[in-house]
Formats: C-alpha cells, structure tokens, sequence
C-alpha cells in the first residue's frame, strides 16, 4: 500500500476517513457531534488497522492508542486522554434511539481497545492517588481543599470579580459535607496552604480552579504549614486567630508554641518577654483563676502578693490625697490640707509613681502623708475635739452593737462564773460612765473629752 500525502486526494478511502476523523477532532473539539460519528465508523470499520503505520510501511496499526498518537496523516496527532475527554461529552442527539445505541457500542469498543479509563478505573484510580499521595505527602490534600473551597461561598459579599472566580467553588462546611468530615479539619488544610501562599511555595487561591493540578512541594515541607497541634485538636485554630486579631505571624507564634522549653527560658531571660506573658496570662480569666489558686496555695508567693497588695494600696493612698487635698482621719473626718502639706503630699506622689518604686519606699511615702494629716488635724483645736467625740461615739455605737448581737436563751446555756463576772463588769463601767456625764452639759462634756 503506497501513501501519498501531497494532497487529500491522493489519499485511499481509509486514509481519507481517518483524515476527515483528524479535522474533526481539531476543529470541533467543542461540539464533537462530528468526530463521534467518524470515530464510530472508524471503530466499527476497523479502518484503523487498514492504514499503514508511518512513511514507507505496508504495517498497520496493531495498537488503538498507536494510531491516536501518531502524526498525521496515518494517525490522529492526538493524545488517548484528550480522545477520553472527548468522549466523555455527549452526542447532542443521543436522545434518539439509534444514536445512543451507535454512541454506546463505539465507546465500548473503545474502552476494549484503550482499557479502561483511569477516571472511570477504582483501582487505576486509588493507585494514581496513592501515588501521588507517597511522593507529596499532605498536599495533595491541601490542593483539593485550596482549588475546591471558598469560605463563605454563597453567603453572598465580595466584589464581582472575586464571586465569578469563585463560582464554582464550594464553602467549607459543603465540601466537609460531602467528604463526610468537619468544616474545622478542611479548614486546617485551607490555611495550612494559605500560610504556604504567602511563603510564595504554592499557588494563591485565586490561581486555581476545581480539579486543577499543579506542581506539589516535597512531602516533608507539608510538617511546616500543617503540624501536629492541626491533625489533633483547636489549638492551632486558636492561635491563628489570635495572631489575625493581634497582626503578627502565625508561623512564629506556632514555633514558639511548640518549643514551651524554650518560652520559658525567654521568659525567665528577658523582662519584656516576661511583660508580655504576664499581660497574656492576664487578659484570660479562666488563666487569671489558675494564677490565683497558684498564689494562694504557695505560702511564699501569697505573701509575696500580699505586700504587693499592701505596697498598691498605699500607693493609691497617697494619689488620692495628693489629688483631692484633703484625707480622712481614723474617726472618718475630712481634713482639709494647708498648701503646704499638699506641696509635701505631691512629692510623696512624685515619688511612688516611679516604675522601679520598692515596697519599702512606698511605706515611707504613705506614713509621711499619714505624719502630714496628724500635723493638720493637731493644729485644729475644734477639729481634734471634733475627732475625739467621733471616736467616743464610734466606740460606744461598737459595744451597743455588741451587747444587741448577743441572743440571751444561748448565753443561758453557756452561763457560769466567768459569764456572770464579765456581765456584772461590764454593769459597773457602764454605771461609772453613765454617771459622770449625768446632767453635765454640752460644755462639761467637752472638757471632760479635753
């Protein structure tokens, strides 16, 4: 058999079909009623195998997916996948009886010549993935998860451009609907290959489309993006959150969550980094507990807290008088300071208000304002009198609340010597008191009280 191939109409009535097959699949690749037709008659013909094989060869093709690949004009110059992937799409009349059986027998014929397709294959299938899998490891999962998912599609907000790139993409908690899995755990793979992207390793979502394939990082790089805290529990989900609000790198708050050996060192090394986990610590109230019932069952650090308690509140002392001018006595009076106790007050307020204030700088501070407000109060007449009235009533109000607080049927149960002694005591003050204010006047009372 001779082949001529100057000009179609050289060609032998096979050679020409298979020509006519070839033109079809380049120029109708898109509406491939033509190709499906002459790739039926070709298969049912058997004209394949009765073209010659290459120049200068009687042989014919004794392989299907020979005679695809082969140039033309003896094959096809077409590869078995892109001949597969047409073949996937319907004929536009196989609605018509005698279409859809035509259609049928050829695609069978087909998948006998070809074997089948490894789309269609379980087993071809799960060892192309299993494959794929060994060589890059967790990526593979990331890239159906990155080239698949769009968080919030369909809940509407974004600019035009963004919702058409997305079109077909699906949210997370479908696509975990339809992996049988959790939104949380496909989100661990989005941005695990999101923090990937911004390393510039792999492509960014945009750039993908569904069942798309691009090239993978090796394997062992997946442990970087994608580390054990992720394949187990929230925390990497806490931390990524907490590194979005706060603006810094989730990579290196990971790094330090993983190393606590080496957080502690920091700690205990560096005051700032101290600073910045007691502030962290802190801003937690179920950590701020913790803290709490750490401190009050170690002796040394409740009483470390508690003359930082002490030192606090005798700072906030000697501000609020500093601020007011003016402070309580012990009986509960208000004292107005002179300027002069204020100038002093002020530099005692100068003076706690440094950042390396001590404990015991601080109780100097506070007993000099308590010396000014004795100073004040002495240098009043009126105001002492007044001072010691307030603190006589105080006591006697105290013991009337006493005596009231006592139930006399449980003292009955209780009463014996030493009972009635210390009642009958108490009788004979009250009397001796109540009797050197009889019918003194107001007067008398405060030179009693002087």
């Amino acid at each position: 058999m001779n082949v001529r191939i100057e000009s179609n109409s050289y060609l032998t009535e096979e050679q020409h079909q298979v020509y006519q097959l070839r033109e079809s699949l380049e120029r109708n690749g898109g509406t491939p009623i033509g190709f499906l037709e002459l790739l039926a008659a070709v298969v049912t013909e058997g004209t394949w195998k009765k073209v010659p094989s290459g120049v200068n060869s009687e042989e014919p093709f004794t392989s299907f997916a020979d005679f695809i690949e082969a140039k033309p004009p003896f094959g096809l110059g077409s590869s078995v996948e892109n001949v597969r992937a047409v073949l996937r799409m319907r004929h536009p009349h196989e609605g018509v009886q005698r279409i859809r059986q035509q259609m049928d027998a050829m695609r069978a014929e087909v998948t006998k010549l070809l074997g089948p397709d490894p789309e269609d294959d379980p087993i071809t299938r799960d060892a192309k993935t299993f494959g794929t899998y060994d060589r890059n490891g967790g990526w593979l999962f990331g890239l159906m998860v990155a080239r698949s998912v769009q968080p919030g599609s369909g809940n509407g907000g974004g600019d035009a451009q963004s919702a058409q790139q997305n079109a077909s993409k699906v949210s997370a908690k479908k696509f975990a609907e339809m992996a049988g899995t959790s939104a949380p755990r496909v989100m661990r793979f989005y941005r695990a290959w999101e923090r990937a992207a911004s390393d510039g390793v792999v492509p960014d979502f945009e750039e993908l489309i569904p069942g798309q394939d691009v090239a993978l990082p090796e394997a062992e790089l997946w442990g970087a993006y994608f580390t054990k805290y992720e394949q187990s529990t929230d925390r990497r989900e806490r931390i990524a959150e907490e590194a979005k609000a706060a603006g810094t790198s989730y990579t290196e708050a990971m790094k330090v969550a993983k190393n606590p050996a080496a957080m502690r060192t920091a700690i205990l090394g560096d005051l700032k980094t101290a600073e910045a986990a007691r502030d962290a610590l802190l801003e937690r109230p179920e950590l701020r507990t913790v803290v709490m019932a750490k401190v009050m069952s170690d002796p040394e650090i409740r009483r470390e807290a508690a003359a930082e308690t002490r030192k606090a509140e005798r700072i906030e002392f000697v501000r609020q008088v500093a601020t007011e001018g003016k402070a309580k006595t012990p009986a509960g009076q208000v004292v107005e300071l002179p300027s002069q106790a204020r100038e002093r007050v002020s530099a005692c307020l100068e003076m706690v208000e440094r950042p390396d204030v001590t404990a015991e700088a601080a109780t100097d501070a506070y007993e000099v304002v308590r010396g000014v407000i004795e100073e004040a109060l002495e240098s009043d007449d009126e105001l002492q009198v007044s001072e010691r009235r307030s603190q006589y009533l105080k006591a006697l109000k105290s013991t009337a609340k006493s005596l009231e607080s006592i139930d006399l049927q449980q003292l009955a149960t209780v009463l014996d010597d030493d009972v009635r002694e210390s009642i009958v005591e108490l009788q004979r003050r009250i009397a001796v008191l109540a009797k050197s204010v009889e019918g003194a006047s107001t007067e008398g009372l405060r030179l009693v009280a002087g």
